[in-house]
């Protein structure tokens, strides 16, 4: 960018300190977001609050976060040259507890698992007895 189009812009900041985004109409809004269902409208025929667009992510990050971290362990392990045993022990102890913490969130997932299904099977059994 040059100091010409910077000056510019800070200019045009300076003598608007409010400016921001204007508002959206529903017209503008649907061509942006379309099929979008909540929507918050003003009787001017403005939105007053723009509905979330994002979708939250899963769980599962920390089990992929905790596989990254021990494919980059086993390889400073498996370097070439290889690390001091006194560092290769030490990664090695890293990679057992990183193991054991992956172990313990599946068994965690899959008694989760169990659970709703055993849920699920009691309120059919219930909806089959009315």
């Amino acid at each position: 960018m040059s100091s010409a189009h910077y000056l510019a812009v800070q200019r045009a900041i300076a003598a608007n300190p409010r400016a921001g985004p204007k508002p959206l109409t529903i017209e503008e809004y649907r061509a942006r977001q379309p099929g979008q269902a909540k929507r918050n409208i003003k009787d001017d025929n403005q939105l007053t609050q723009i509905p979330q667009t994002r979708t939250p992510k899963r769980r599962g990050g920390t089990s992929a976060k905790l596989r990254r971290e021990r494919a980059a362990l086993l390889e400073k392990v498996n370097a070439d040259p290889p690390p001091t045993w006194a560092e290769a022990s030490v990664l090695w102890l890293k990679i057992d507890a990183l193991e054991q913490q992956q172990k313990q969130k599946q068994k965690a997932g899959a008694q989760r698992r169990k659970q709703q299904q055993q849920r699920s099977q009691a309120i059919a059994a219930a909806e089959q007895k009315q």
